[in-house]
């Protein structure tokens, strides 16, 4: 029987730091952004063939609920089969820096930003749980670095080095004790806590850490997550930092249940494994920008639109934009970037996705085409992507001269409509992939969306370069690089 009781979830306060939205394209209403829905969350459809997840779910994963509803919070059947009560959420802590001994009876879980002082208040009220329950009590620390926060990432990058140095709780310790960030105090704090500094630069300029932190970013979003701190006590959900008689009210609860649990189970159960096995494994939300789930593998096919960069690249970045769209003008100016810094190892694929009803965004894309039959569509691409968008019918042309096309081809086939069965057919694969905003990325098939900072795509792409290089070990050649990294 499924019951509905009452839980601790808190609403939103002051007392956090939240993500800011991405800008939107020009496609879509201003208020539109990836990260935002309604308050309503709903059940999670199941990927279709065509779609494939990441892998690294546990096997369980897969059939484990997803919250139903935030407005009517309902314990899934076989928790409550388990006799566990509570609505809760299983939180991966296994590859997460821990303190505290691993069989404790309560597991704290804190998504955490080292630049949020709420996050500074939150741990504060942590420590004094840890200094009441002495031994009972596990702390994991999950990083959630805030975009607006300029040190956040860099920060939790280097403590993620200073684990590697067996230093994360001193590091993670002496950051929370300050009021600022910068490169330089993070240096400070660093050498202070006596980190190899060759190597901590080292691993930031390689993104050695990339993985980890990625992997904490996508289980907080998958779980709806958007400010710091956000706390899973035993699995029970925390927003904020609250009040410390509201942790000790829930710590209280769960010993008294850990109890229980180890009378009927035997002394050695793991309690958090017992609270949390059945609990919720993600929450999706109605209303979001596209939809797209960065969990996801989604099976982009290249076919014979524009590449840049060889076949056989470990990375194949799929571009969904529109020249009249700014954000995809300044999308173009951080790809640019990333093709300069990767090389050989980045191949880009250019496909059109339009606004209906926008003429000069399809005579843009036309003209585009146009470029492409005369076997010059990067360099119409870069010129036209170099007037930000402010362009008018005349300037086509203009940039056709200036990259010295055959003018009177390319007004030809521009105005012939040649080209418009292969921007429908990119249109429809935008339709199919769930693709609603420009510009929209994939990565090796994985989805980012909006015109994200170099950062984000880097982070990505360490995660995708050490998919390609375990495939390539595997033994698969290069020329089948991509179809098997987005196969399903």
């Amino acid at each position: 029987m499924v019951r509905r009781l009452g839980v601790l979830l808190f609403a939103l306060t002051t007392a956090t730091c939240r993500v800011a939205p991405p800008p939107p394209s020009v496609a879509e209403p201003a208020s539109a952004s990836p990260r935002e829905g309604s308050a309503e969350a709903v059940a999670a459809t199941p990927p279709s063939r065509s779609v494939r997840t990441t892998g690294d779910e546990s096997p369980e994963e897969s059939v484990a609920p997803v919250l139903e509803q935030t407005s009517a919070l309902r314990i899934p059947a076989t928790q409550d089969a388990a006799g566990v009560p509570f609505v809760r959420f299983r939180i991966d802590v296994n590859q997460a820096p821990s303190r505290g001994p691993d069989n404790a009876p309560v597991t704290i879980v804190m998504f955490s930003d080292f630049e949020c002082p709420f996050c500074q208040s939150g741990l504060e009220i942590v420590n004094t749980i840890e200094r009441e329950y002495v031994g009972q009590i596990r702390f994991v620390y999950k990083a959630f670095p805030i975009d607006s926060h300029a040190n956040a990432v860099r920060a939790a990058l280097m403590a993620h080095s200073a684990r590697a140095q067996d230093k994360f709780w001193p590091f993670h310790d002496r950051l929370f004790s300050q009021q600022g960030l910068s490169p330089d105090v993070l240096d400070r704090y660093a050498e202070a806590v006596g980190l190899d500094m060759p190597r901590v630069h080292r691993e930031l300029d390689e993104l050695t850490h990339a993985v980890a932190l990625r992997r904490d970013l996508r289980q907080a979003r998958r779980f709806g997550i958007r400010s710091t701190p956000t706390f899973f006590i035993n699995g029970r959900h925390i927003r904020g930092a609250q009040s410390l008689d509201v942790f000790r009210s829930v710590v209280h609860q769960e010993l008294a249940l850990a109890e229980k649990w180890r009378r009927e189970h035997g002394a050695q159960l793991d309690v958090y494994d017992h609270a949390t096995r059945h609990g919720y494994v993600a929450v999706a939300k109605r209303g979001t920008r596209g939809g797209l789930n960065e969990d996801f593998i989604y099976p982009v096919p290249v076919g014979d639109s524009p590449q840049r960069g060889p076949a056989t690249a470990k990375l194949t970045l799929v571009v969904f934009a529109d020249f009249r769209c700014p954000y995809c003008a300044r999308g173009h100016e951080t790809i640019a970037r990333l093709v300069a810094r990767y090389g050989d190892e980045l191949r880009v694929v250019y496909k059109h996705s339009l606004p209906p009803g926008r003429e000069l965004a399809i005579s843009a894309a036309r003209a585009s085409l146009a470029a492409a039959a005369q076997g010059e569509f990067w360099p119409f691409h870069d010129a036209l992507y170099a007037l930000e968008a402010r362009f008018g019918e005349p300037d086509l042309s203009a940039v056709a001269q200036r990259v010295q096309l055959d003018l009177e081809r390319f007004t030809r086939d521009h105005r012939s409509g040649t080209f418009d069965a292969r921007i429908a057919a990119d249109q429809s694969l935008a339709e199919r992939l769930g693709v609603t905003g420009t510009p929209t990325y994939f990565v090796n098939g994985r989805p980012i969306e909006g015109a994200q900072p170099e950062l984000a795509f880097r982070l990505l792409f360490a995660e995708e370069l050490a998919r390609a290089d375990a495939l390539l070990e595997r033994g698969v050649a290069r020329e089948q690089l991509y179809a098997t990294l987005t196969s399903g």
